[in-house]
């Protein structure tokens, strides 16, 4: 395998024709030249989120949350100030994705001063203001991140707690109730000088629900295209339409290894082309099982947090491959699924022995090869996560206590 053809899930469509041109202008050194560039640039696009909120507010909970963790494995939580300067806190395999925990203000003998007046607003790429009700500590952050030139989201935490004390009420309607909190949450807001600033309400065990998605969306359009990626990526699968979302970013990636592949193959060495195949796809399949939850650590850790065992949760999925361990022999048997690519990955062999036919025809043969298993796999495994989260989400339903949204 090339050295720096690393599976990088943040190519774009642009990175594609880039490597292309790479490789026609200066061969496999061209192209190794431009992969390794695109990596260099690509590892310094990070995603820098500041979580700030009153002590008790919910904003360690909100970090833990985005990062799929349970709150012992992140951000301390608590009532009392758990948090007495910035804590970073990166997600756990996409590194380049920070949230980063701001002390509540809201404790005695805090330097509130001193702490504005060194703390560097502008190194942030966007604010998340964690509310219960709007206070004066929030809008010194507020206006510090508007200074910086820096958008911020309002967040009404616990959302589940007002519905559970007032669904006990004579005369409840849940909508009602919703649209009166966040109207009471914005008119605080424009009382404070700060204009119509939305207010996204969220639960922690329900983020199907109220505004969590929305929140998501806006964030997505305070960020680059590929910091867009990154963060997309990074999110739990909190609904079918998260899990769509990062079949899209993957897609894009499966089009630069099929470049990868196709560049590979034109070397004349009997069966190099398919070795680089099976380990490029063998790669990918380890990277996008990961980020769509359904490697061991992921499937252990949802089987403990709804209470079901991971047969439970793997139930009614059709593609028991996606489970099991990924070795050169695995990918092997699932590239003779398709008796199409099995038919051109022969042929290929075979004309690997003639240096001139081989070019000619390993190039495209590969290209096809790879992209196309990768994407058949791709949405295998797309289904098979959509599956898991049906079974999740009816384990925490029948728990009591327990939402959806788990």
């Amino acid at each position: 395998m090339m050295a720096g053809a690393v599976p990088n899930l943040c190519y774009n469509r642009r990175d594609v024709l880039d490597m292309v041109a790479a490789y026609r202008r200066g061969g496999m050194q061209g192209l190794q030249l431009a992969i390794d560039d695109k990596n260099k640039q690509l590892s310094n696009v990070h995603v820098r989120i500041a979580v700030m909120g009153e002590s008790g507010s919910g904003k360690s909970t909100l970090i833990n949350t985005l990062l799929d963790l349970d709150d012992e494995e992140a951000a301390p939580t608590g009532f009392k100030e758990t948090t007495t300067k910035i804590t970073p806190y990166s997600h756990p395999s996409l590194p380049n994705v920070h949230y980063y925990d701001f002390p509540g203000f809201n404790t005695p003998n805090f330097p509130v001063e001193a702490f504005m007046k060194k703390t560097k607003f502008a190194e942030y790429d966007l604010g998340i203001i964690v509310i219960e009700r709007w206070t004066a500590n929030d809008q010194l952050l507020a206006k510090a991140l508007k200074k910086a030139g820096k958008p911020f989201h309002v967040v009404r935490s616990k959302i589940d707690q007002i519905v559970t004390s007032e669904r006990g009420k004579k005369v409840y309607n849940e909508d009602v109730m919703l649209q009166r909190v966040r109207k009471n949450c914005c008119s605080s807001l424009e009382k404070a000088g700060m204009g119509k600033t939305r207010v996204f309400l969220y639960s922690k065990y329900n983020l199907k629900a109220y505004d969590f998605p929305e929140l998501k969306k806006a964030v997505v359009s305070d960020l680059s295209d590929t910091q867009k990626q990154l963060f997309l990526l990074s999110l739990p699968n909190t609904s079918e339409d998260s899990i769509n979302e990062k079949r899209e970013v993957l897609r894009v990636s499966i089009e630069c290894m099929a470049v990868i592949s196709a560049a590979t193959a034109v070397i004349p060495v009997p069966g190099l082309s398919l070795a680089c195949d099976l380990v490029l796809i063998a790669s990918n399949i380890l990277v996008m099982r990961k980020i769509l939850g359904l490697d061991d650590g992921s499937l252990r850790k949802l089987s403990q947090r709804v209470g079901k065992s991971q047969d439970d949760l793997r139930r009614d999925t059709e593609h028991a491959w996606v489970f099991g361990e990924i070795k050169r022999e695995q990918v092997m048997l699932l590239l003779q699924r398709s008796k199409v690519a099995a038919a051109l990955t022969v042929a290929e062999l075979v004309l690997d022995f003639v240096p001139i036919l081989g070019s000619v025809f390993g190039e495209p043969t590969s290209y096809w090869v790879t992209r196309r298993m990768l994407t058949n796999l791709l949405e295998e495994m797309v289904e098979t996560a959509k599956i898991v989260l049906r079974n999740a989400e009816a384990a925490a339903s029948a728990t009591p206590g327990g939402a959806a949204g788990y």
